[in-house]
């Protein structure tokens, strides 16, 4: 049965980088990332069911007979409560694995994501005033203005704990993927019973795709172009904000706002600080 292990998320926390590591290990196959492929983690396309589900690994079904690991991205499965019980359902012989990065970094990175996609067009602060009842209006508001919710980690992994069994589930943290990543990623394809690489190159890492961040550097034209994104013309939307963004780094978080999203957070916060702990320990080990 396929997948044999999903990279379930979280959002902005390197599942991508993640990816597109284990896609160039001789033993490892993940079908092309497609955010339509989100059969588990989104509530629309769930319905389709599981003979549309599985036609997506109709190409890798020769890889799979070979002895090749099989896998999907699909970065939601921590975010939706539905998901890991579908997944369970599916195959109970699934792996997890979730990239998580500290929850005020990937909330204020997704935030910056959906501002540079025309998406998004409050300022930060009010943005986050605004989600609690923004989230509420649709489920594609919920998808995509869920900056806090996503970040919630000590609630979702709380549950995803009691369903899957914990021999399947590996956790890792955003810092150790991006500064310690051989090792990283040795522990990954151990976990997924894969041989260990020797050297990054062996993965293609000095070639491998990246998506460097760029952001708009002018507001009057996020706004125009957010307008143009709620009237569905989002290519148009698109090619405008292109013509402004610039490859830098966001502003710092006001310290108030990081104060305060240090308390709403702090359960989350502690939570990710024993994942990152933890995960370091068992860099240590190998």
């Amino acid at each position: 049965m396929v997948p044999d292990f999903i990279l379930g998320g979280a959002m902005k926390s390197g599942t991508t980088f993640l990816h597109n590591l284990l896609e160039n290990h001789p033993q490892v196959k993940i079908i092309d990332r497609n955010m339509d492929h989100a059969y588990f983690d989104d509530d629309r396309i769930y319905p389709r069911g599981k003979e549309w589900y599985m036609s997506l690994f109709n190409g890798v079904m020769k890889d799979k007979e070979q002895g090749k690991i099989i896998g999907q991205t699909s970065a939601d499965c921590n975010f939706n409560p539905g998901s890991v019980k579908r997944i369970l359902e599916h195959n109970p012989d699934t792996k997890l694995i979730f990239v998580l990065r500290h929850p005020i970094d990937r909330s204020y990175s997704l935030y910056w994501h959906q501002y540079s996609m025309g998406r998004e067009y409050r300022k930060f602060e009010d943005a986050i005033k605004m989600e609690p009842k923004l989230i509420k209006k649709s489920y594609h508001h919920f998808k995509h203005y869920s900056y806090l919710e996503r970040s919630r980690y000590h609630q979702q992994f709380e549950e995803i704990t009691k369903l899957m069994p914990l021999q399947n589930l590996l956790i890792l943290d955003f810092d150790s993927l991006v500064k310690n990543t051989l090792p990283s990623i040795n522990i990954v394809l151990e976990f997924l019973g894969a041989d260990k690489v020797n050297d990054l190159k062996e993965l293609n890492y000095e070639v491998l795709r990246r998506n460097p961040a760029k952001i708009p550097t002018n507001h009057t034209v996020v706004l125009i172009s957010a307008a143009l994104h709620k009237l569905g013309l989002i290519r148009v939307s698109r090619r405008i904000l292109n013509m402004f963004r610039k490859e830098m780094r966001p502003p710092k978080i006001d310290d108030d706002m990081q104060a305060k999203l240090e308390q709403e957070l702090k359960n989350d916060i502690a939570f990710f600080d024993k994942v990152k702990k933890d995960f370091h320990a068992k860099i240590n080990q190998n």
